[in-house]
Protein backbone atom coordinates (compact mmCIF):
# COMPACT_ATOMS: atom_id res chain seq x y z
CA UNK A 1 0.00 0.00 0.00
CA UNK A 2 1.30 3.44 -0.83
CA UNK A 3 2.21 5.67 2.13
CA UNK A 4 -0.41 8.31 1.16
CA UNK A 5 -3.22 5.75 1.11
CA UNK A 6 -2.08 4.26 4.39
CA UNK A 7 -2.22 7.71 6.00
CA UNK A 8 -5.74 8.38 4.63
CA UNK A 9 -6.91 4.94 5.84
CA UNK A 10 -5.42 5.70 9.27
CA UNK A 11 -7.19 9.09 9.47
CA UNK A 12 -10.51 7.50 8.44
CA UNK A 13 -10.09 4.79 11.06
CA UNK A 14 -9.45 7.44 13.72
CA UNK A 15 -12.53 9.41 12.64
CA UNK A 16 -14.75 6.32 12.72
CA UNK A 17 -13.48 5.26 16.14
CA UNK A 18 -14.05 8.82 17.36
CA UNK A 19 -17.66 8.69 16.15
CA UNK A 20 -18.17 5.34 17.87
CA UNK A 21 -16.70 6.76 21.06
CA UNK A 22 -19.03 9.77 20.87
CA UNK A 23 -22.08 7.48 20.63
CA UNK A 24 -20.84 5.47 23.62
CA UNK A 25 -20.41 8.68 25.62
CA UNK A 26 -23.78 10.24 24.80
CA UNK A 27 -24.78 11.74 28.11
CA UNK A 28 -28.30 12.63 29.13
CA UNK A 29 -27.45 16.32 28.88
CA UNK A 30 -26.13 15.97 25.30
CA UNK A 31 -29.14 13.91 24.20
CA UNK A 32 -31.59 16.41 25.71
CA UNK A 33 -29.78 19.35 24.08
CA UNK A 34 -29.86 17.61 20.67
CA UNK A 35 -33.60 17.02 21.05
CA UNK A 36 -34.24 20.61 22.21
CA UNK A 37 -32.38 21.94 19.17
CA UNK A 38 -34.38 19.65 16.88
CA UNK A 39 -37.69 20.77 18.43
CA UNK A 40 -36.82 24.44 17.79
CA UNK A 41 -36.50 23.58 14.10
CA UNK A 42 -39.51 21.22 13.84
CA UNK A 43 -41.94 23.34 15.87
CA UNK A 44 -41.23 26.99 15.01
CA UNK A 45 -43.16 29.45 17.16
CA UNK A 46 -44.02 26.83 19.78
CA UNK A 47 -42.95 26.79 23.40
CA UNK A 48 -41.11 23.51 23.93
CA UNK A 49 -39.79 21.84 27.06
CA UNK A 50 -38.50 18.45 28.17
CA UNK A 51 -40.28 17.05 31.22
CA UNK A 52 -39.11 13.42 31.51
CA UNK A 53 -35.89 11.61 30.55
CA UNK A 54 -35.22 7.91 31.05
CA UNK A 55 -32.58 5.57 29.67
CA UNK A 56 -33.81 2.57 27.72
CA UNK A 57 -31.95 -0.01 25.61
CA UNK A 58 -28.93 2.22 24.98
CA UNK A 59 -31.05 5.24 24.03
CA UNK A 60 -32.53 8.14 25.92
CA UNK A 61 -36.34 8.30 25.99
CA UNK A 62 -37.07 12.02 26.06
CA UNK A 63 -40.65 13.19 26.66
CA UNK A 64 -41.40 16.80 25.83
CA UNK A 65 -44.24 19.30 25.58
CA UNK A 66 -44.94 21.31 22.46
CA UNK A 67 -47.30 24.24 23.08
CA UNK A 68 -48.66 26.64 20.51
CA UNK A 69 -50.41 29.63 22.03
CA UNK A 70 -48.86 29.25 25.49
CA UNK A 71 -50.39 31.76 27.89
CA UNK A 72 -53.51 32.27 25.77
CA UNK A 73 -57.04 31.08 26.63
CA UNK A 74 -56.72 28.28 24.02
CA UNK A 75 -53.26 26.69 24.12
CA UNK A 76 -52.62 23.68 21.86
CA UNK A 77 -50.57 21.05 23.70
CA UNK A 78 -48.94 17.92 22.30
CA UNK A 79 -46.67 15.44 24.05
CA UNK A 80 -43.81 14.33 21.81
CA UNK A 81 -41.51 11.41 22.73
CA UNK A 82 -38.09 10.85 21.17
CA UNK A 83 -35.82 7.82 21.56
CA UNK A 84 -32.39 9.21 20.83
CA UNK A 85 -30.02 8.14 19.29
CA UNK A 86 -31.70 4.84 18.29
CA UNK A 87 -34.42 6.50 16.22
CA UNK A 88 -32.65 9.81 15.61
CA UNK A 89 -34.86 12.86 15.50
CA UNK A 90 -38.03 11.07 14.43
CA UNK A 91 -40.54 11.27 17.31
CA UNK A 92 -41.73 7.80 18.35
CA UNK A 93 -45.00 9.07 19.81
CA UNK A 94 -47.07 12.22 19.52
CA UNK A 95 -50.21 12.68 21.60
CA UNK A 96 -52.42 15.72 21.10
CA UNK A 97 -53.77 16.76 24.51
CA UNK A 98 -55.55 20.05 23.69
CA UNK A 99 -56.55 21.36 20.29
CA UNK A 100 -58.97 23.98 18.93
CA UNK A 101 -59.78 25.09 22.46
CA UNK A 102 -60.87 21.60 23.55
CA UNK A 103 -59.56 19.30 26.26
CA UNK A 104 -59.55 16.21 24.06
CA UNK A 105 -59.42 13.67 26.89
CA UNK A 106 -62.53 15.17 28.48
CA UNK A 107 -64.95 14.87 25.57
CA UNK A 108 -68.17 13.39 26.98
CA UNK A 109 -66.41 12.45 30.22
CA UNK A 110 -67.93 14.41 33.12
CA UNK A 111 -65.26 13.56 35.73
CA UNK A 112 -62.13 13.53 33.62
CA UNK A 113 -58.84 14.32 35.32
CA UNK A 114 -57.19 17.66 34.46
CA UNK A 115 -53.47 16.85 34.39
CA UNK A 116 -51.80 19.79 32.63
CA UNK A 117 -51.87 23.57 32.97
CA UNK A 118 -53.10 23.87 29.37
CA UNK A 119 -56.08 21.62 30.12
CA UNK A 120 -56.85 23.68 33.23
CA UNK A 121 -56.77 26.95 31.27
CA UNK A 122 -59.22 25.64 28.67
CA UNK A 123 -61.43 23.96 31.30
CA UNK A 124 -61.69 27.25 33.21
CA UNK A 125 -63.79 28.76 30.42
CA UNK A 126 -64.90 25.89 28.14
CA UNK A 127 -66.06 23.35 30.72
CA UNK A 128 -67.51 26.11 32.89
CA UNK A 129 -69.75 29.04 32.05
CA UNK A 130 -68.41 31.74 34.37
CA UNK A 131 -69.85 35.21 33.68
CA UNK A 132 -66.73 37.01 34.96
CA UNK A 133 -64.45 35.03 32.64
CA UNK A 134 -66.70 35.53 29.62
CA UNK A 135 -66.82 39.27 30.31
CA UNK A 136 -63.03 39.42 30.79
CA UNK A 137 -62.44 37.64 27.47
CA UNK A 138 -64.87 39.88 25.59
CA UNK A 139 -63.50 43.07 27.13
CA UNK A 140 -59.78 42.42 26.60
CA UNK A 141 -59.95 40.05 23.58
CA UNK A 142 -56.39 39.46 22.25
CA UNK A 143 -54.61 40.90 25.29
CA UNK A 144 -55.66 38.15 27.69
CA UNK A 145 -52.87 36.10 29.33
CA UNK A 146 -53.71 32.97 31.33
CA UNK A 147 -51.60 30.65 33.44
CA UNK A 148 -52.34 27.74 35.75
CA UNK A 149 -50.59 25.92 38.57
CA UNK A 150 -51.55 22.73 40.40
CA UNK A 151 -51.64 22.43 44.21
CA UNK A 152 -52.09 19.25 46.25
CA UNK A 153 -53.26 21.56 49.03
CA UNK A 154 -54.19 25.23 48.57
CA UNK A 155 -55.10 27.57 51.41
CA UNK A 156 -57.52 30.35 50.45
CA UNK A 157 -57.00 33.05 53.04
CA UNK A 158 -60.03 35.17 52.07
CA UNK A 159 -62.35 32.30 53.01
CA UNK A 160 -60.10 30.53 55.51
CA UNK A 161 -60.54 27.27 53.56
CA UNK A 162 -58.05 24.67 52.35
CA UNK A 163 -58.76 23.00 49.02
CA UNK A 164 -57.25 19.66 48.03
CA UNK A 165 -56.06 18.82 44.49
CA UNK A 166 -56.92 22.07 42.72
CA UNK A 167 -55.72 24.10 39.78
CA UNK A 168 -55.34 27.83 40.33
CA UNK A 169 -55.96 29.61 37.02
CA UNK A 170 -55.08 33.30 36.74
CA UNK A 171 -56.57 35.53 34.05
CA UNK A 172 -54.73 38.80 33.35
CA UNK A 173 -54.62 41.44 30.62
CA UNK A 174 -52.15 44.25 30.06
CA UNK A 175 -54.88 46.92 29.94
CA UNK A 176 -56.93 45.51 32.82
CA UNK A 177 -56.86 47.10 36.25
CA UNK A 178 -57.99 43.81 37.78
CA UNK A 179 -57.41 40.08 37.31
CA UNK A 180 -59.36 36.89 37.92
CA UNK A 181 -58.29 33.88 39.94
CA UNK A 182 -60.25 30.65 39.59
CA UNK A 183 -59.95 27.46 41.63
CA UNK A 184 -60.71 24.34 39.60
CA UNK A 185 -61.23 20.83 40.85
CA UNK A 186 -58.63 18.42 39.40
CA UNK A 187 -61.35 15.86 38.78
CA UNK A 188 -63.90 17.22 36.34
CA UNK A 189 -62.35 20.68 36.00
CA UNK A 190 -65.29 22.38 37.68
CA UNK A 191 -64.75 25.88 39.03
CA UNK A 192 -64.98 25.80 42.83
CA UNK A 193 -64.53 29.52 43.38
CA UNK A 194 -63.78 32.76 41.50
CA UNK A 195 -61.96 35.81 42.86
CA UNK A 196 -61.59 39.28 41.36
CA UNK A 197 -58.33 40.90 42.41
Amino acid sequence: MRPGYAFIAFVLLLMLSGCAQQNDQLTEEKAVNFVKDDMKIKYPGATTSVFLVTQQDGSWKISSKVIYGAGTPCPNLSIVVYEYPEFGFVPREQNVITSNCEVLGCKNIPNCRITTAEQAVIASHKLNDIAEVNEFMNKFVDKVRVDAAFYESYYERTKNVTYDSVWVVRWNAQDANYSLRLLLNETGGKVLDTFTE
